[in-house]
């Protein structure tokens, strides 16, 4: 009898994204009225303290009058990679307006987007974040208000896992798809009955009682 052939080994990656570290920043306007006789111009903005997230340097930027003029009337908010780092930052960025306590729980933000910051992409945000008579007139408490950011840095991991055989693939549905006969991994098998179905599965619990 002849020896069973041994068996096709596949390695197996999983690229996943992962969090490489969050960081929170809260930057106060105070005295809004004054900073906007100050910084009221388009293009002028108030910048932030230096803080860091998934150990990246970072700045707020707050243009009280928009950062340019087909913004005008709207408070513009932006994040700026700082430090004069290079190489590439993938970080998801979130605003969100911090309600006054004792106010209606309605918050205005902005949430979720993931953005590249390279040597062309230092600083991003919303040009439109908020139309400055709807912050004056809804949202200012004591002639202030505050923002929050939230910076989320978002890493690519790769991690090569143990070798597989061809037929623990198939297990899991993982089959190829070409129609190349040439392709030394499993194909598509025609569709299985129920019978046939549960008698796999019993087979990858129980162990095949043939071996």
């Amino acid at each position: 009898m002849s020896p069973s052939p041994p068996a096709t080994l596949l390695t197996v990656s999983t690229v996943a994204a992962a969090v490489g570290g969050v960081g929170h920043h809260l930057l106060k306007v105070e005295g809004y009225s004054r900073l906007k006789r100050t910084h009221g111009e388009t293009g002028s903005c108030l910048e932030s303290g230096e803080f860091t997230a998934g150990g990246h340097a970072w700045r707020v930027l707050c243009y009280l009058n928009g950062e340019s003029e087909e913004n005008a009337g709207f408070v513009s908010l932006y994040l700026k990679r700082a430090g004069g780092a290079t190489g590439v930052v993938h970080a998801e960025i979130e605003f969100e307006l911090v309600r006054h306590h004792g106010a209606a729980a309605a918050t205005h933000g902005k949430y979720g987007r993931v953005v590249p910051f390279d040597a062309d992409c230092k600083e991003w945000g919303y040009p439109k974040f908020i139309a400055a008579k709807k912050l004056e007139r809804s949202i200012l408490r004591d002639d202030c208000f505050a923002v929050r950011c939230t910076v989320t840095v978002v890493e690519e991991r790769a991690a090569v896992e143990e070798d597989v055989t061809e037929e623990d693939v198939e297990r899991v549905g993982l089959v190829c798809l070409c129609k190349d006969d040439s392709c030394g991994f499993k194909h598509e098998r025609p569709a299985q009955t129920l019978r046939e179905k549960i008698a796999l599965i019993c087979r990858f619990i129980c162990g095949d009682a043939s071996s």
